[in-house]
């Protein structure tokens, strides 16, 4: 059953209530990833005001008591920071790309969509996949 690729995804006669809940599901991602980006910004803000105070308590947490680990943690952590930048970021493409597909009845903007929440769910799924391995070595 081979279908033809040339086909349009609008030719295919997608309905309103279809079209509505692609409206729904880019509404939806656009405050998700906003929100993450807002938490994230508010996080190195504080970050970036209580800095020093951090790293003394992170410090205090290690026997050793030194300071460059601490900043090793704190580096850790702006690099995970980055990633779920981009991670929030592909996912406010998605929801871009769909939105405006939609509206302009552009197939290509519409697959673009889909591609870049395809890479978000990649990306969600490479997490969830380390967090378990992570949670299983715990238990060893």
């Amino acid at each position: 059953m081979e279908q033809n690729q040339d086909q349009s995804l609008f030719d295919m006669n997608m309905d309103s209530t279809t079209q509505s809940h692609l409206l729904s599901i880019s509404k939806w991602t656009k405050f998700i990833s906003i929100t993450g980006f807002v938490i994230g910004g508010l996080f190195l803000l504080l970050l970036a005001a209580y800095g020093s105070e951090i790293i003394d308590r992170v410090s205090v947490l290690f026997t050793v008591g030194d300071a460059d680990l601490a900043g090793a943690v704190i580096a850790i952590v702006l690099v995970a920071m980055l990633l779920i930048g981009f991670w929030l970021f592909f996912l406010l493409r998605a929801s871009t790309l769909l939105k405006r597909g939609l509206q302009n009845r552009n197939t290509v903007q519409l697959a673009d969509g889909f591609k870049a929440m395809r890479i978000y769910f990649v990306f969600s799924f490479v997490i969830s996949i380390l967090s378990m391995l992570s949670t299983l070595q715990s238990f060893f």
